[in-house]
């Protein structure tokens, strides 16, 4: 048994003995269940029957680990642990363990299933933590390498560290309830990314993380303002002219008809008036009675410029522009046939409420960050200059001062998102994988927003999630509401870490996207307390329960003290 760290059948922690044998679970008799209070075993503390607790059944070739998940009493001896029993009768309580994998004694890898099942009259061990450590670390990461995350909830001084590429190289998902410690997981896995010197770029949807003020993170800020001239934050913008057509059809809101259209030749226009400055007159692209001809063999020419992101206009003639575009589309005779005709009053009329809308927005200081980014370093320029650092390690960009209004928060987020996909498909990570971790993940997946006729698809974190793995950029998503996340989102995912979940149908949905998660390993998901989590996923050879690690600095994530502040 060179392979195992320490024997798994010791004497000293016998349980019982196999009574009964299924395909996926055995009974097992367990004679000292009914004894109470704990015993330690050289420094261990040895359950003997408590469910939840990991066990091994001896065999020759493998050990088979599995997990209690029930303790009872046969029916015939159900009086026995009662006070009033007279008889001096021992009860004899019956097990139910679910099998989880096998471990090769030769050598100590676990293997995937059980190959052998059990036999009756086997005996079982309470598994020894550094058996359930071995099983659950197999690999060769040297353990400097690896991430130290948490600790067995039984054995606190037990440390479960798992590599990078096990627990963030297919995707991860942080997953709980309100208070389960989802923060924390997340700013313990945004240290110990510090600590190895790898690189991350935080979405701090409520700025709960400004307390990650370690060497290596970088704070910034996308909306609000400073303060004065002393506030040491870095506000930065994300221009406007980095949006999608669509990004900006829902923050501005056309309606369909007329305004929608206007919208769309206005913005060509305004991109052209700077690609071409001959034919433009103060910035604006003049058309009633103008000859067509020349405008449109501009834009035949910058076709690609004017469909990808990027291309700059200048968004505060919009207004001016789109009441250019009210024009007949040529003119009245044949001689003027080429030109565009003259001012069209209804569609002026049609459009008035979109340019006094447009107007309104530009001046909105919740949205100064996209569409008055004079002043503001642009994000994109940040995120080069993050990437070509080697001293910085985390990015940590903080939504808290940026609008709902409009929908603004979740269609920025989504640009950002979109962006660095597109530095993914160019090959940007391959040297120095990056991980983006996104918290509060629900906000900014599986929906669409503006209205029906002029709505954009949040997808680019999916996307991330789909494709982003081949490029070295991989997602770590945290909610509290999985039901929320899309289900091909949540089935790309390689690793949960699952805390406190007490909502059915988010158990439901995590059990259906994680195939290792079974309904009697998801029963214990209600129980955990805080801090303490499933993990579970391609890599894990079974759903393992962890107290996740204390971070060093913990997310400012409490409640109002209103014992104190009150009265």
């Amino acid at each position: 048994m060179s392979g195992l760290v320490v024997s798994p059948f010791d004497r000293q922690r016998y349980v019982g003995s196999v009574c009964t044998v299924r395909p996926a679970t055995v009974d097992v008799n367990l004679p000292f269940a009914p004894r109470p209070g704990s015993t330690h075993v050289a420094g261990y503390s040895l359950q003997r029957g408590q469910v939840g607790e990991f066990v091994v059944i001896e065999g020759e070739e493998h050990a088979v680990l599995g997990r209690l998940i029930e303790t009872r009493l046969p029916e015939r001896d159900r009086l026995t642990v009662e006070p009033t029993h007279e008889v001096d009768q021992r009860p004899n309580p019956v097990g139910v363990v679910q099998l989880l994998t096998a471990i090769d004694l030769e050598t100590g890898i676990p293997l995937r299933g059980v190959p052998i099942s059990p036999r009756i009259g086997q005996h079982v061990f309470s598994a020894h933590p550094l058996v359930v450590k071995q099983v659950v670390e197999a690999g060769t990461t040297p353990e400097a390498q690896r991430i130290n995350l948490a600790r067995f909830p039984h054995a606190r001084d037990t440390l479960v560290s798992l590599s990078p590429t096990q627990l963030l190289g297919r995707h991860c998902a942080v997953l709980g309830a309100t208070g389960g410690g989802k923060s924390w997981t997340l700013a313990l896995l945004v240290e110990e990314i510090v600590r190895l010197g790898g690189k991350a770029i935080l979405f701090d949807a409520t700025g709960e993380f400004h307390t990650q003020n370690n060497p290596g993170i970088t704070h910034v800020h996308l909306g609000g303002r400073k303060t004065d001239q002393n506030d040491p934050r870095r506000f930065l913008s994300f221009p406007y002219w980095d949006l999608t057509e669509s990004d900006l059809f829902v923050l501005l809101r056309p309606s369909p008809g007329v305004q929608a259209p206007k919208l769309k030749e206005a913005l060509r226009s305004l991109k052209i008036a700077q690609l071409v400055p001959g034919t433009a007159t103060h910035g604006l692209i003049r058309k009633v009675g103008a000859l067509r001809h020349p405008f449109e063999a501009a834009c035949v020419q910058h076709g690609l410029a004017l469909r990808r992101p990027g291309t700059y206009f200048d968004i505060q003639q919009l207004s001016n522009q789109i009441w250019e575009e009210c024009v007949w589309p040529s003119g009245f005779n044949a001689a003027q046939s080429g030109n565009w005709g003259g001012a069209n009053a209804n569609e002026q009329s049609a459009c008035s409420t979109l340019m006094s809308r447009i107007e309104s927005e530009l001046a909105s200081p919740n949205l100064e960050c996209l569409f008055a980014p004079a002043g503001l370093e642009p994000l994109p320029g940040v995120v080069e200059a993050f990437l070509a650092d080697p001293a910085q390690r985390v990015l940590r960009i903080s939504l808290e001062f940026l609008s709902f209004e409009h929908s603004a928060r979740e269609v920025v987020a989504n640009a950002v998102g979109r962006y660095l996909l597109g530095l993914a498909r160019q090959g940007r990570f391959m040297a120095m994988p990056v991980v983006v971790l996104l918290d509060e993940a629900h906000q900014f997946l599986d929906k669409s927003v503006g209205d029906e006729f002029s709505k954009t698809d949040l997808d680019a974190f999916g996307l991330i999630a789909k494709e982003g793995r081949k490029y070295s950029l991989t997602c770590v998503l945290a909610t509290q509401r999985p039901r929320d996340i899309p289900e091909d989102v949540l089935s790309q995912m390689g690793m949960f870490i699952v805390h406190r979940l007490i909502n059915e149908r988010d158990r439901n949905v995590v059990e259906k996207a994680c195939g290792d998660l079974d309904a009697s390993a998801a029963a214990f998901l209600p129980t955990l307390g805080q801090g303490e989590a499933m993990v579970v996923g391609v890599s894990s050879p079974m759903p393992l329960p962890v107290a996740i690690n204390r971070p060093a600095r913990p997310p400012s994530s409490r409640s109002a003290d209103y014992e104190n502040l009150w009265g």
